[in-house]
């Protein structure tokens, strides 16, 4: 078992030096001056040579991926070149809101999601059914920003219960004293009741926004595997034996058919933590993606090119973490990988 997972650690070093590369000629193929964008009337020749020699945005390409390369291996991500600080201190301000978002988002989808697509394959043209690919149908297909804007335009506004904005301590909870930066789980994990309800409020319109493209994903993914394992002949067999439908369902049909749903999921939380771009600039969600897209229209290519790399780490990691709970659901596949 250890071995299996050194292996698959050691696969994942080269995968993410191809991925900083990419990245990093992504960026330098990106228009525009950041040094420029920076001076704007003050920028004389002397000093954008400066501001890019500051900011190691000149010299051959290269040399600068190296330094860049060897840096980021001890963690250093360089300076914004708007704010003059480090761009992992501006990852980890930013990075907890869009941590609690997705996992809130990819929750909803997840629950949703399995009971939806179990229920539907349990009793197929049903109406269950018919709201299942309902779902399936109408979560891959609205884009993400209209339905962001439809929803706060008919949950958010004068009076509703729904909260927009307002996602720092001084609102959410302004006599708690938080230790980080997470106020929807500290909060809960404080029993903070007040503020608690107060991060739900604010968090539950972009949550269910977001969650609407895992939710088609997993739904249509639960009912195919429950489908699938519910006509194999060893559930025959265990109704035969007499057990009950309710634990033939969950001992044995669910149980398999949660391989590829897992799988998914995983794949999910990646998209969610990189993919969250445009819900966060709908609703001024103060996280990763309304970072990077500020970061892009401004030319900060640090800070662009950090977030795109943690990016990048994240969906391999999740990947990684996929591959080995695939090794602890199913037992089969550590004896074949052994």
């Amino acid at each position: 078992m250890f071995v299996l997972i050194a292996r698959r650690l050691l696969t994942v070093i080269p995968l993410l030096v191809v991925a900083s590369f990419i990245v990093f000629l992504l960026v330098e193929l990106f228009p525009g001056d950041a040094c420029t964008v920076k001076l704007q009337k003050h920028a004389t020749k002397e000093k954008l040579a400066a501001c890019r020699s500051a900011h190691d945005l000149d010299g051959p390409f290269p040399a600068r991926y190296g330094r860049f390369l060897v840096k980021a291996a001890q963690g250093d991500l360089g300076k914004s070149i708007l704010q003059e600080k480090r761009v992992s201190d501006l990852i980890l301000d930013k990075l907890p809101a869009t941590i609690e978002l997705s996992l809130v988002a990819l929750t909803i989808a997840f629950l949703i999601g399995t009971w939806i697509g179990t229920r539907s394959a349990l009793k197929p043209g049903s109406w269950i059914d018919a709201i299942g690919q309902i779902v399936s149908t109408a979560g891959v297909s609205i884009p993400v920003f209209w339905l962001a804007m439809m929803v706060m335009a008919q949950f958010a506004g004068k009076g509703a219960w729904f909260r927009l904005g307002g996602w720092d301590a001084a609102t959410l909870g302004p006599d708690v004293a938080y230790a980080t930066r997470f106020y929807l789980f500290e909060s809960l994990f404080r029993l903070e009741l007040d503020a608690f309800v107060m991060a739900i409020r604010s968090i539950t319109l972009p949550a269910l926004t977001l969650a609407t493209i895992p939710l088609a994903t997993i739904t249509r993914m639960t009912r195919s595997s429950v489908l699938e394992e519910a006509s194999k002949d060893y559930v025959t067999t265990a109704r035969a034996k007499g057990l009950s439908e309710k634990r033939v369902i969950n001992r044995h049909v669910r149980r398999n058919a949660m391989i590829p749903v897992v799988t998914i999921t995983g794949l999910q939380l990646g998209v969610l933590l990189s993919g969250a771009v445009l819900t966060e600039s709908v609703f001024s969600w103060p996280g990763l993606g309304r970072a990077m897209v500020a970061a892009a229209d401004s030319r900060n290519y640090p800070v662009l090119m950090g977030c795109m790399l943690l990016f990048v780490c994240t969906f391999v990691l999740v990947n990684l973490i996929v591959d080995l709970l695939y090794l602890w659901i199913d037992p089969r596949i550590r004896t074949d990988a052994a």
